[in-house]
């Protein structure tokens, strides 16, 4: 689950920005993905993401900006930050997701509607104000999704907004659980 919090967080902060790569002592590893640091406006990207707790050191080659980013983590874990928080997290309403994008949080609504677009399906606040999204890939997982409709849930997630809607995308079933009302 951490790799696709850590993409969706990657998504949030990179979108439609321009970005600088550099590179270290090799460009590729041996399976062909580019190793590459990220720069953007506001700095380091890969020194920001360890930072927030969203990624993990890579420990097993030398590379110059190692002891850094071991640095970066450790405030990270010690601050409690993005995967290094410990559980539960707070659950927040849909009137307070507005004060927590850009975070994992977990969020509780009553499941208006249901509806199918494109490679999504959405679950759709009653409040209007929120929607938790799930990959039609993953849709699976889930098991009776209309269950939800009419039903209080809570959600957890990397909180982002799109076109001015709050949002949490699920992969998991354990992203999901039903709340009492």
């Amino acid at each position: 689950m951490e790799a696709l919090l850590a993409k969706r967080f990657t998504f949030h902060h990179l979108y439609r920005k321009s970005v600088k790569l550099s590179y270290d002592r090799e460009i590729e590893d041996r399976y062909g993905r580019l190793l590459a640091y990220v720069w953007t406006e506001a700095g380091l990207f890969n020194e920001f993401i360890l930072k927030e707790g969203f990624a993990r050191v890579f420990l097993k080659f030398p590379y110059g900006m190692k002891e850094k980013f071991i640095e970066s983590q450790k405030e990270a874990q010690e601050q409690g930050r993005g995967f290094w928080h410990k559980e539960p997290y707070p659950i927040i309403t849909t009137q307070q997701v507005r004060n927590h994008i850009g975070k994992l949080s977990r969020v509780r609504f009553l499941c208006a509607r249901i509806r199918k677009s494109g490679s999504l399906l959405f679950l759709l606040a009653k409040s209007g104000d929120f929607t938790a999204l799930i990959p039609k890939k993953y849709l699976y997982l889930f098991g009776d999704i209309q269950s939800m409709k009419g039903r209080t849930i809570q959600v957890f997630g990397f909180l982002e907004e799109y076109k001015g809607q709050p949002q949490i995308m699920l992969f998991f079933p354990s992203q999901l659980q039903f709340a009492e009302n």
